[in-house]
This record gives C-alpha cells, sequence and structure tokens, in this order.
C-alpha cells in the first residue's frame, strides 16, 4: 500500500493523504498565565465567554493515523500485558527558514527539553498508575530552508528526514517511538499531533516553556496514546440535563441542529480539554478506565433502589476513585468522578477561583465553567463520545438562576438523572478528606412516597422577639434515599419559610418575627422537584404569639410651677418594647385621672406641657401608651407629683390729693397687679390706724382697679393709709406700702 507523499502548492506544503488529516487553529505564542483570582458569582456581569488568559487554543490538533498503520505489529516493540511500556522521544528542533530574526520561541536548549521530557514522564506515569515513562532517545538540530514557517510545510518537511527517515510513511507505528518536532519560529503558533498508533508524531511552535509550552506537550502527547479530546455538553432543556446517544455531538455551542452540542476542548479540569498556562489537571476517568488505568472504580449496572457509594478524589489514593454506572434502559454508560484542589488538580483553572466563564448554548441556554468551590470540590458526570473522547455533563444548577443555566459540576444536595431515567445520582456530602457520598439507584424507580413531619422547639413566642421559635421539618423517603425538593412552611394559607432539606432530610426554619399575636396554624409541606418522589404535608402544628409588652416612664422637667406663670412644667413620656422593636401609637397624659391629651410617639418619645392654669395643689400626673398594632401592648406609667403654688400679687394705694380740708372726703386708687393674670378678682381693704376705713371688690371688669372713696376726716392731722388684698385659692394676697394723708 503506497504511502502519503508530501505535495507543494505555490509556496505552502500541505498533507495530502486522504487517511492523514491536518486541521489548524492559531493561538498567541506569548499569552500571558493564567492567574488565580478571587472566586466570583456567576453573573452576566462577572462571567465571560472566552477560555482564560493564556489559553491555547487547540481546535482541529489531532492526524488520523491509517487502520493499516495502527494495526501494524511490530515484533519486539510491543509491551507484554501488564508490562510498563517505555515510550521513547525523538526531538527535532528545526529552523524552518534560513533567517533567525524570526526565531522567537524560547526553551528549546537542551535543559529546556530533558525537564520538558521528565515533566512529561512524571506526568502520564502518574496519569497510568506507573504504566507509561517516557525516555528523551534523541536531540538534533535540523535547518528545514523554508521560504517562511507555515506549520503544514514545516511539519512535512521535518517528518520525512527527521532522525534519519525513522519516522516517514509511519514507520514508527507500534513501536513505541515518538517524534517531537519544534519549531524555532511561531509558524502561526500551533499544535498537533497523530492519533493512537503505538507511537506518534508531535508538531509544536509553543516551545518548552513550563506555563504554556509543557502543558500543550502533554496534550498533544495524550493524542499519540490514543486520548481524544475533552469536552463539555449541555442539552438545551429546563427539565433534562442528559440527552440520548445522538443528541450529544461535537458542534459549536450555537449550533442549531445539536439537542446537546458538545464543545470541543470545553472540560477545563481535564488535560485533554484546554491547555492554559500554569495547569496540569489530570486526565479524567473516563480516558483512564478505557486505556485500563483505573482500576479501583466501582460498575454498577443491575437495578437496585439505592446503592451508597463513597469515591475518593481522583487525585488520591484511595479508593474507589470512579463509579461507572450503565442505565438499563438505555445501555449507556456514565462515570462519575470527585474532583478536588489538591495535587495536579490544584492547577486546574476550574479548582483554582478564575472567573468564572460562561457560554450561551442556542437561545436562552447558559453553560457555565470555572465554578467549582476549591473549599469542598465537586461531583462530575462523564460520557463517551466519537473519536475516544469525553464530555462532562452540565448537570448542575447555578445558585440564584433557573434551569437553564448549569454547571459542569455537582455539588452536595444536588442530584443527577439520566435521559433514560434508569440512572439517578445524588451527592449526600463533599470533602476533600472523607470523599463524596453518594446515593446512587439503578433501574426504572416507582416514585418514592414521603413523610414529613413538623416539630416546633416551643409553642409560645413574643410579637417581634429577635429569637423566635424554630420550625424542625423532617423529610424522609420510603426508599431511605434523600428527600429532593423543597420544604414550604405555611401559617395557614400564607407561606413563612422554604427551603432544601439537608444531608439529613432537615430544614430547620426561624419563624417569622413578625407573626402576629394569637394563635397561628402551621403546617409543612414537602414539594418534590420530580415525579420520582411523592410530596407529603405534616400535622398541624400551633404556636401562640404573645403581644409584644411595653414599658412607659414618665419624667417631668421640673416638681412645682406657679399658678399662672411663665411656663408650665414639660412632659416627657418614654415607651420601649421588651422585643426590641419601635413601638409605634400615641401616649396619653392625664391629671388626677382626667386625660390632658395625646402626641404621637416619635422615636419611642412623647413630649406634652402642663398647662399654667393647673389649680394650685398637688396633681397626680401620668402617661399613658395606646399602640396602633394590635399585637403590642399597651403600657401606663407610674404616677409623678407635681406641686403647683400660688401666684403672687403685689397692691398699691394711690390718693387724689395727699392735702385735704377738714370736712373733705378723700379718693383713694387701689391696683392689684399678678404676673400673668391680667384680671385678678377678690376684696380689697383700706386701712388706717388699724381700722378698715373703705372697701371694693375687684372684678374681672375691673382689670385689677378699683377708686375707693374714702370717710370725710373730722380731725386735723396726718393719717397713714394702707390696702390690702385678699387673694383667692389660687393667688396669694397682699397688702401695699403706706401712703399717708394729711388733714388741716
Amino acid at each position: 500500500m503506497p504511502f502519503p507523499t508530501l505535495r507543494r502548492s505555490g509556496a505552502a506544503a500541505a498533507l495530502t493523504a486522504a487517511a492523514l488529516v491536518v486541521g489548524l487553529v492559531a493561538a498567541p505564542a506569548s499569552a500571558a498565565p493564567a492567574s488565580a483570582a478571587p472566586s466570583a458569582a456567576v453573573t452576566a456581569a462577572a462571567a465571560t465567554t472566552t477560555p482564560p488568559a493564556g489559553t491555547a487554543d487547540l481546535g482541529g490538533d489531532t492526524l488520523a493515523v491509517p487502520s493499516w498503520a495502527k494495526d501494524r505489529d511490530m515484533p519486539g516493540t510491543r509491551a507484554a500485558p501488564g508490562e510498563p511500556a517505555v515510550e521513547r522521544l525523538y526531538v527535532t528542533v528545526a529552523a524552518a527558514t534560513s533567517s533567525t530574526g524570526d526565531d522567537t520561541v524560547t526553551a528549546l536548549d537542551d535543559a529546556s527539553i530533558r525537564r520538558a521530557v521528565a515533566d512529561l514522564s512524571a506526568f502520564w506515569s502518574e496519569e497510568s498508575g506507573g504504566r507509561v515513562s517516557v525516555q528523551l532517545a534523541a536531540v538534533e538540530q535540523r535547518s528545514l530552508g523554508l521560504a517562511s514557517c507555515e506549520a503544514n510545510a514545516a511539519f512535512g518537511a521535518a517528518r520525512g528526514v527527521a532522525h534519519g527517515g525513522r519516522f516517514a510513511s509511519f514507520a514508527w507505528a507500534g513501536t513505541h517511538e515518538h517524534l517531537l518536532v519544534l519549531t524555532r519560529e511561531a509558524c502561526g503558533t500551533k499544535a498537533f499531533a497523530t492519533v493512537g498508533g503505538t507511537g506518534g508524531e508531535i508538531f509544536s511552535s509553543y516551545g518548552l516553556g513550563e506555563q504554556l509550552g509543557t502543558p500543550v506537550l502533554l496534550h498533544e502527547f495524550g493524542h499519540n496514546l490514543g486520548l481524544g479530546h475533552a469536552g463539555s455538553a449541555m442539552c438545551r432543556s429546563t427539565t433534562a440535563v442528559d440527552g440520548a446517544s445522538g443528541d450529544l455531538r461535537t458542534a459549536p455551542d450555537a449550533s442549531s441542529t445539536a439537542q446537546c452540542p458538545v464543545e470541543e476542548y470545553g472540560d477545563f479540569s481535564d488535560i485533554m480539554g484546554y491547555s492554559v498556562a500554569g495547569a496540569r489537571p489530570h486526565l479524567s476517568a473516563p480516558q483512564r478506565l478505557a486505556l485500563g488505568w483505573l482500576p479501583d472504580a466501582v460498575r454498577l449496572a443491575v437495578p437496585s433502589a439505592r446503592q451508597r457509594v463513597v469515591l475518593g478524589a481522583l487525585d488520591g489514593r484511595t479508593g474507589p476513585r470512579a463509579l461507572t454506572v450503565v442505565d438499563p434502559a438505555t445501555g449507556t454508560s456514565y462515570v462519575v468522578e470527585y474532583r478536588t484542589a489538591s495535587g495536579r488538580d490544584a492547577t486546574s483553572t476550574e479548582l483554582r477561583r478564575a472567573q468564572p466563564r460562561c457560554s450561551t448554548v442556542g437561545a436562552g441556554f447558559t453553560k457555565c465553567a470555572l465554578t467549582t468551590d476549591p473549599a469542598t470540590g465537586g461531583v462530575r458526570v462523564l460520557r463517551s463520545i466519537g473519536g475516544a473522547g469525553t464530555a462532562v455533563l452540565a448537570a448542575g444548577p447555578v445558585a440564584g438562576k433557573g434551569p437553564s443555566t448549569r454547571d459542569t459540576h455537582l455539588d452536595a444536595g444536588e442530584r443527577f438523572t439520566s435521559a433514560g431515567g434508569g440512572v439517578t445520582v445524588s451527592v449526600v456530602s463533599l470533602s476533600p478528606t472523607g470523599g463524596a457520598v453518594l446515593d446512587v439507584a439503578v433501574g426504572a424507580q416507582r416514585a418514592a412516597t414521603t413523610t414529613t413531619r413538623l416539630v416546633l422547639d416551643r409553642t409560645r413566642q413574643s410579637y417581634g422577639d429577635p429569637g423566635p421559635a424554630t420550625a424542625t421539618t423532617t423529610v424522609t423517603t420510603s426508599t431511605g434515599e434523600l428527600p429532593a425538593g423543597t420544604v414550604v412552611l405555611r401559617d395557614g394559607t400564607a407561606v413563612v419559610a422554604q427551603g432544601r432539606p439537608d444531608a439529613s432530610g432537615t430544614v430547620r426554619s426561624p419563624l417569622p418575627v413578625t407573626l402576629t399575636a394569637g394563635p397561628h396554624a402551621l403546617t409543612a409541606s414537602f414539594v418534590p422537584d420530580d415525579d420520582r418522589q411523592v410530596a407529603s404535608s405534616s400535622p398541624t402544628a400551633t404556636v401562640t404569639v404573645d403581644r409584644a409588652t411595653t414599658t412607659t416612664t414618665l419624667q417631668l422637667g421640673a416638681a412645682t410651677q406657679t399658678y399662672y406663670g411663665s411656663t408650665g412644667v414639660r412632659l416627657t413620656a418614654t415607651v420601649t418594647q421588651a422585643s426590641g422593636g419601635r413601638p409605634q401609637g400615641v401616649v396619653t397624659f392625664s391629671r388626677d385621672g382626667v386625660a390632658l391629651g395625646s402626641t404621637p410617639l416619635v422615636d419611642g418619645t412623647a413630649t406634652s406641657t402642663l398647662s399654667t392654669r393647673t389649680t394650685t395643689g398637688t396633681h397626680r400626673l401620668t402617661a399613658t401608651f395606646t399602640p396602633s398594632d394590635a399585637s403590642v401592648a399597651a403600657s401606663t406609667s407610674a404616677a409623678r407629683a407635681v406641686t403647683v403654688t400660688r401666684a403672687r400679687s403685689t397692691s398699691r394705694l394711690v390718693l387724689a390729693r395727699s392735702t385735704l380740708s377738714k370736712g373733705q372726703s378723700p379718693r383713694a386708687t387701689v391696683t392689684v397687679t399678678v404676673p400673668g393674670i391680667a384680671r385678678p378678682v377678690g376684696t380689697v381693704e383700706i386701712v388706717s390706724r388699724g381700722k378698715v376705713i373703705g372697701t371694693a371688690t375687684l372684678t374681672k371688669s375691673d382689670s385689677g382697679r378699683a377708686v375707693v372713696v374714702l370717710p370725710k376726716r373730722g380731725r386735723t392731722g396726718a393719717y397713714s393709709l394702707t390696702v390690702r388684698y385678699s387673694g383667692t385659692a389660687n393667688i396669694d394676697g397682699s397688702t401695699s406700702r403706706p401712703a399717708t394723708l394729711t388733714v388741716r
């Protein structure tokens, strides 16, 4: 059978054999390493549709190997069954052109080559459990003499003559020998490799830098070992996260024909996915299983209501580290693994808090990656697809998003159900040290009945109390599996709380502090996510809410005031609510049991002023709070005493004439003044030599002034006259200064 030949078309050379397909996509040679960043919520603003910085785009990086070459048996070269295989690597460092001005690729010296080969051997030895090791067989420098560097042409020119023609015409097939062609020029920054054949060829213009060049080499060498790409798939459905075999097809995310498009390279947790700077994640479990490199996997295929499986981390050393489960309804095989931020997986972009990467998968659907919490890790469900590739299923709900947005892992409390309905995997708990605890059901399942029980930690609480009663709802299933759904707590028909059961099937809900005073009949209802479990409700549990108690205190600005004084005593009422809430309502101030008026409560305080017209004596004052909320109790302050003293008066006597002749009648004007009282009333007496010689009664119309005509004086001499004001119950009496009357 003839071997493929190289043909020239213009200045470019291309591999044109029907069995040899070369597809190349460029990626920047100087892409910066991906750096760890704080974890971000999956929001439109935070998420990105592009891979992280420093990602090599290796689209179309595989070279098909003809079946006749793959089947070639080279005696003495194959490893015996179970024996470790030693892969021998021949390196050609090629200068595509004679000019050195375009030699931009670095890390091509002998030390870099030996370090990269050591890393390559260590990586694949670990992935294969010691079954694969890589040795550096030879390094050569070669000038290709091309006019320019184009990847196809450079590879074609080198592969036929490299190392004495050792790799020409697929001569490497079945030998465990590999050719690595590294160009000094960027050549469009490309990498590709043959797939399978017990040996192989690799081309790379990424160099051998530790950040990106070596991860690219690890990826391409995986192709030589027969591995396809690791992608991610999302089915366009809000009710199913899986599809039939024909539904999963490698296609652009925006493809309008694939029901479950697979994004090639879209698995950031697999070395056969995107090559990201600094990332050297493990090979996923399906690939290891296919090569016989994961002997401690568990396989479930016999129908069973529920089996509990504890998976160790894929990076760990304790098993089982993978679960293979077959849907008896469709025959589809699923592989479940647990990935944690340990060992090589600690370098995975998925587990180092990178910015979430979300992409549109057709109208209305979004697939997210790089969202796994490194503190807990995540469970992944994978399927094998055509071309020796794999696809991790976007089966995990994203917090705060609807069913049309999913990510590529399952957290504790989340569940996967196969398209045929014959496989259910429920994640009970996650612990990087204790493993992932899974409940797995195989076969068509009858709906599990559920029982919902509601218990209150106490039957009374106070309105507004910051420490309310707690309702504990426990849901159990007839199959013993974790209840998957939502518990809704209702007060009559009003929803007061809801939540998803934890790993013990329990939801604890503090009752709202706003439950109004009185009895409340509570019920808890379990609403399952789907028809695999049956809804149920608890018996009624009653909690009685007592009115919130209040305390009203009254403070006086002074203990005394004067009748008709300039200011009255200020009254300040303060109301506090025992539950710490802010009471609302009015305060009524009372004097001696008689309401004086009401004042709105503002920020817990109400004020008023005692009237200056309050009569003299000692009075009992109180403040009563009347709440505007029926769930808050009223309260009255303790009585406070205030004493009102009588107003002080001043009397004055003025004679019309201070000197009279004997026989004339003197006239006197009496004035009584009381601060604040314009019209004092009462009796005034004019006294001379101890005898009352004139009186008058003051009425309001007198405005405190009266004119008194005194008796005639029959004797000459000087008379001293004074006026005495009697006062009232609320006004003190007073005596004027004497006035002298002279009679001649």
